[in-house]
């Protein structure tokens, strides 16, 4: 039996999307735990902080 384009699951932009949010996810992961120790990490964590409400 063959599947059909429809069924086979998410599409391409839909894995891409995703991809690109784990990739954010992880990187405000790093950042946070970085924020210490890195300072370019700890800019980047305290301009989110200042632009989330």
């Amino acid at each position: 039996m063959s599947v059909a384009a429809s069924d086979a699951g998410p599409s391409v932009m839909a894995r891409l999307l995703l991809v690109v949010l784990g990739v954010v996810f992880l990187g405000a992961a790093w950042a946070w735990s970085q924020r210490e120790h890195n300072p370019t990490a700890g800019r980047l964590v305290e301009a989110a902080r200042r632009w989330s409400p």
